[in-house]
This record gives structure tokens, C-alpha cells and sequence, in this order.
């Protein structure tokens, strides 16, 4: 214990000869970081944690299948459904991102876009689900999420 703490005290003095140094670093590193920092983008992120019962939700559409299905595979099959093309396409309207496309190619990379940033992971327990999206616009992250999950609602 007396050798870590010799150590210690050997550091602490080195680091006290050449404070000026230290002192003239952080006077050019800091500045550097804070213009840094103020240039990146604000983003934004909407979380929602909802319970969702798996089974009435699948009902229809694994309705006539003999075989009984796994749990996570239906927790697959709900988020496969959530981000259909159609619910995708409600959820572009809901939040008036269709309006801003001007081209068949814009209107598709928003839903592309749609597609790969709306993540719904499970949030621990047996169907209680996260869903979450991130963006640079609060009001339009928070519709994405409450319009996703009106769609899931419905298909409840």
C-alpha cells in the first residue's frame, strides 16, 4: 500500500513541474472541442414503451396454421408488419412527410428512410416493446412514433 501511494505522490509532483504544459494543452484542445461540438447537428430522439399483446395482434394473419409459433418469432412478425409498406405509407401521411416528396424518388427514400430508423426492440419483459426514432426535427420524430404506434393500435 505505501509503494502505490509513493507512486502516487511521485506522479502528483511530476505533473506539478510540467502543469504549464497541462495548462496550455487544455487552452487548445478545449476551445477546438467546444467549436466542434456546436457545428454537429441537433438530433432528436421519440421513445415510446407500449404493451403489446402478440397473440391478438398475429391472430389473423397465423390464423389456420397447426403448428404453434415461437414467442420471438412473433415478436419478429409484428415488427415485419409494423414496417409493411402500407403502414409505412400511413405513417408518411399521418405525419405529412408524403407532402414534402416532390418525386416518386423522394416519396420512396422516405420511406426507406422510415424503414431503417424506426426501431422496436423489446424492453425487457414478455411483449412490452420500445419503439423509438431519431431525427433533426422534434415535432416530426414525435409524430413518426405516435403514428407508429396508432398503426400498431389498429392492428390490434
Amino acid at each position: 500500500m505505501q509503494e502505490q501511494l509513493d507512486i502516487l505522490i511521485q506522479y502528483a509532483r511530476g505533473v506539478w513541474l510540467k502543469r504549464r504544459y497541462a495548462i496550455i494543452a487544455a487552452w487548445v484542445i478545449c476551445p477546438l472541442g467546444w467549436l466542434f461540438v456546436t457545428m454537429m447537428p441537433n438530433q432528436y430522439t421519440a421513445n415510446a414503451r407500449v404493451y403489446a399483446d402478440t397473440r391478438s395482434i398475429l391472430q389473423p394473419l397465423l390464423r389456420g396454421l397447426t403448428i404453434e409459433t415461437d414467442p420471438s418469432q412473433e415478436v419478429a412478425l409484428m415488427v415485419k408488419t409494423l414496417l409493411s409498406r402500407s403502414n409505412l405509407e400511413t405513417i408518411a401521411r399521418d405525419t405529412d412527410a408524403d407532402i414534402r416528396a416532390t418525386n416518386n424518388e423522394e416519396y420512396e427514400e422516405i420511406l426507406e428512410d422510415l424503414k431503417s430508423n424506426i426501431k422496436i426492440r423489446s424492453a425487457g419483459r414478455e411483449n412490452l416493446f420500445t419503439i423509438s426514432y431519431s431525427g433533426d426535427d422534434p415535432r416530426y420524430v414525435r409524430d413518426v412514433v405516435q403514428s407508429a404506434l396508432t398503426c400498431l393500435l389498429k392492428m390490434h
